[in-house]
């Protein structure tokens, strides 16, 4: 055999871990709590997309990440080694601009580090997104994050030897069509082997916390929604030898029934009868139809 090549274990696409597919559960929750994360900053509720987790050496990953951007390196105990959140610097100088009454399209200076303000919105979106991702992670693991050190671009944040196997979880994070941000949150690949048996486990969609202050916009602007009603007195029928011998002053004889329907949309919502009331015809109300839905919020 002349064809037999060298092989480093743990590397490869064939050393992918198992674990991904739990990570990415953890991850579309993470996602959907970061929403409520950044919509406050941002003035508007954001779109938060989740990549599928993915095995890459670090270096591969170093080449991906733009010159300034927000480098944390943190520790998961009980987990080994350092875990980097990354965040783009276009994405925080846009938040700022939003935070304090801009639109968020303010042209972006070039930079070699961050203002204070923007250092300040960083570590509160850092704390943010770790105290969110303990709670995502708690039904599986009890993790405790701690902070080790910030840098300003990745040349700065050499967490792992440039051939070291990392697990990526990325999140894209929008707020107009015109700009898209990414989060990183990387792990190195042996820590995460170390819980693997865990990540099978089954891990709740999270659908149960909904966000209150999102139901309670919602609820208000579909009370504001107008719907068109109307009755109908009366069906009558004709042929079609009556109908093409219809002129202008003929009288059409009419049953109108005791109980009308009150339609909203194509569905029957109540029955009633027609009156007057100060002057005016009117519809009132006698029985709720067994099929009407129900047009509260939970």
């Amino acid at each position: 055999m002349t064809d037999v090549q060298a092989y480093a274990f743990g590397r490869g696409d064939s050393q992918a871990p198992l674990m991904l597919s739990g990570l990415d559960r953890l991850g579309e929750k993470l996602g959907r709590r970061l929403r409520s994360l950044i919509e406050p900053i941002a003035g508007a509720r954001p779109h938060v997309a989740v990549e599928d987790a993915r095995a890459l050496e670090f270096a591969n990953w170093q080449a991906e990440v733009p010159a300034a951007a927000s480098i944390g390196v943190y520790r998961l105990s009980p987990l080994k080694g350092q875990v980097l959140l990354r965040m783009d610097a276009a994405m925080i100088s846009t938040l700022v601009d939003c935070f304090y009454g801009g639109i968020g399209n303010r042209p972006l200076p070039p930079r070699g580090e961050f203002t204070p303000t923007e250092d300040r919105l960083i570590a509160r979106i850092s704390e943010g997104f770790m105290a969110r991702l303990v709670e995502c992670w708690s039904e599986m693991l009890a993790v405790e994050p701690g902070l080790i050190v910030r840098e300003t671009g990745v040349g700065f944040a050499a967490a792992a030897p440039a051939a070291e196997p990392m697990v990526l979880q990325r999140f894209l994070i929008s707020i107009t069509r015109d700009a898209e941000w990414t989060v990183d949150l990387l792990f190195p690949l042996s820590s995460l082997r170390a819980v693997e048996p865990l990540m099978g486990s089954r891990v709740s969609l999270d659908e149960e916390r909904a966000d209150p202050v999102w139901q309670a916009r919602v609820a208000t602007r579909m009370r504001d929604i107008r719907l068109p009603a109307r009755t109908v007195l009366a069906r009558p029928n004709l042929s079609l030898a009556e109908l093409m011998q219809l002129k202008a002053g003929d009288v059409i004889p009419v049953t109108i029934n005791r109980s009308l329907p009150l339609i909203v949309g194509d569905r029957i919502v109540a029955h009633g009868s027609i009156g007057e009331q100060d002057g005016r015809a009117a519809f009132q109300i006698e029985k709720l139809a067994s099929n009407q839905p129900s047009w509260g919020t939970e």
